[in-house]
C-alpha cells in the first residue's frame, strides 16, 4: 500500500517578514526624501526665476524712465533750449538718499509728459509760473525699508518727502540700489577744446544703476543686475560757470 506524502505549505517566517518590512520602509523613505528634494529644488528654481524676472523688470522700468529725464516740449527755432524748466536746478536729475538708507540710493528726475512746456507738479503740488498741477511730471525711484519705491506726488521734489508707491513684491528684499551719474562736456564754440568757464557747452549725461535683491522666504536665493543708460536729452549751458 502506498503512503501519501505529507502536504508541506511554503511560507515566510516572522524574521523574514520583519526583514522584508524594514527593507520596504527604507525604500519608501528614500523615495520620499528624493521627492522632497525634487520639490525643494523646483521651488528654489521657481523662486529664483521669479526674483530674476522681477529685478530685470524693475531695471528696465527705471532705465526707460530715466532716459526721458530733461525732455521738454519746446519748439526748435522758437523756444530757447536753455529755458528748459525740466533741466533747471530744481527739476534736473538728482541723486541722493532718504534717511539712513545707503548713499546714492534715490534718484529724482522730471520730463514733459504731456508736452505743454510746463512742469507738472500734480494735484498735491503747488501751481505757479512755469508749473501746472494738472498732471505729475516730477518723478523718482528710491530704496526704502528694503523696497523699491516710485514717487507718485508731493509738493517738493525731494527724496525725503512726497508720496511713494512700492514697486517690488513683498517677498522681495532689495539689498542694494545705487545710482551714479556720468557726464561728458562738449564745447560748442570749439569741439576740439575742453570746456572752460564762459563757454557754451553741451552736457551729455548718463546713469549707471546697480540693483540687487534676495527672497525673504529663502535668503539663499539672490540676484544682482546692473546697466548703463544715456539720457536722451542733452543739457545746454550758454555760459559754463
Amino acid at each position: 500500500m502506498l503512503s501519501t506524502p505529507p502536504n508541506h505549505h511554503a511560507g515566510f517566517s516572522l524574521t523574514e517578514l520583519m526583514i522584508g518590512s524594514v527593507i520596504g520602509l527604507i525604500v519608501i523613505v528614500g523615495a520620499l526624501n528624493l521627492y522632497s528634494a525634487n520639490v525643494r529644488a523646483t521651488a528654489d528654481n521657481l523662486r529664483g526665476a521669479r526674483l530674476n524676472q522681477e529685478l530685470r523688470g524693475m531695471l528696465d522700468m527705471m532705465q526707460s524712465e530715466l532716459r526721458r529725464a530733461g525732455y521738454w516740449g519746446g519748439e526748435p527755432g522758437l523756444d530757447n533750449p536753455a529755458d528748459n524748466p525740466f533741466q533747471s536746478l530744481a527739476n534736473d536729475i538728482q541723486i541722493d538718499r532718504v534717511g539712513s538708507e545707503p548713499a546714492d540710493s534715490c534718484v529724482l528726475y522730471s520730463y514733459d509728459l504731456n508736452g505743454d512746456k510746463l512742469v507738472g507738479t500734480g494735484p498735491s503740488g503747488g501751481g505757479g509760473p512755469g508749473t501746472s498741477n494738472i498732471n505729475l511730471e516730477q518723478f523718482g525711484f528710491r530704496l526704502r525699508g528694503g523696497r523699491l519705491q516710485l514717487r507718485t506726488g508731493g509738493r517738493s521734489l525731494r527724496c525725503d518727502s512726497g508720496s511713494w508707491q512700492a514697486l517690488s513684491d513683498p517677498d522681495t528684499e532689495i539689498t542694494a540700489l545705487r545710482f551714479s551719474s556720468t557726464e561728458r562736456c562738449v564745447n560748442l564754440l570749439d569741439p576740439t577744446q575742453p570746456c572752460a568757464s564762459g563757454d557754451t557747452v553741451l552736457l551729455r549725461r548718463g546713469v549707471h544703476i546697480e540693483l540687487s535683491a534676495r527672497s525673504r522666504s529663502d535668503t539663499t536665493v539672490h540676484y544682482a543686475v546692473e546697466t548703463d543708460l544715456v539720457l536722451a536729452n542733452d543739457k545746454l549751458i550758454l555760459a559754463m560757470p
